[in-house]
């Protein structure tokens, strides 16, 4: 129960990774509210892009919560293309939702984030942060921003008791991998070109990543802070 009493928000919290986290986050003691386009009984309907339902989305999810001492920016989004084939709407859509969404619910946030125990943020970035991705121009460049925008914030704000970390998830099989995948000429053959690039032989999976999380949220990390974990089956290694 290393999340015992602590209170949270999960953005993208519908399926996959963001679901997984908010299974662990429960399992560990932890009170969740998500944030997701799809509104259900542990999440609120908000698109993290649009400032005015950002706005309304802490405010209720704080309300449900009492407080808030954790907070997770899982939603994110993604699309294959290298610079010729990227069109500017669809390089703006993912820094729309990757970066600005990131900084809009991480500012209306943390004014409540201060005044709790925990006080702690968990970014998902990715290892297309980190190292080039083919074929991912616009992705690679919102979740280098994103390990940029970790480090920031921890600095700024690690003197009022602030943890900041980022995640950087390898290829972890998840609903938006099997829609990736699918839009291939041959998604098996993608799926098993996926999983070659990594030297532990297999895809990650969502709870991979959501342990990574639970150690980022709790006292566990107590002296970590402007970091990023590198969740990858050896992906970056080579």
């Amino acid at each position: 129960m290393r999340l015992q009493g602590q209170r949270a928000i999960v953005t993208g919290s519908a399926s996959g990774i963001g679901a997984a986290i908010v299974t662990a986050f429960k399992r560990e003691g932890a009170l969740v509210v998500g944030l997701d386009l799809t509104a259900s009984d542990d999440a609120i309907k908000c698109d993290i892009s649009n400032l005015n339902e950002v706005e309304s989305g802490i405010e209720e999810a704080v309300e449900r919560l009492g407080g808030l001492d954790i907070l997770v920016n899982n939603a994110g989004f993604g699309k294959p293309g290298k610079l010729l084939d990227t069109d500017l709407s669809d390089w703006n859509q993912m820094f729309e939702i990757n970066l600005t969404g990131m900084f809009l619910v991480s500012k209306k946030s943390l004014p409540f984030l201060l005044e709790g125990n925990g006080k702690c943020i968990v970014n998902m970035a990715s290892v297309a942060g980190l190292v080039g991705i083919k074929d991912r121009t616009a992705y690679c460049a919102t979740k280098g921003g994103v390990i940029a925008f970790t480090r920031a914030v921890a600095l700024d704000y690690v003197d009022q008791g602030l943890r900041c970390n980022a995640i950087c998830p390898g290829t972890i099989d998840t609903p938006w991998v099997e829609r990736m995948t699918s839009q291939t000429p041959d998604p098996q053959v993608t799926r098993q070109a996926m999983t070659a690039r990594l030297p532990m032989g297999r895809l990650g999976s969502a709870e991979d990543v959501a342990a990574a999380a639970v150690y980022l949220a709790s006292n566990d990390s107590a002296f970590v802070t402007g970091t990023t974990m590198v969740i990858d089956g050896g992906m970056t290694m080579q």
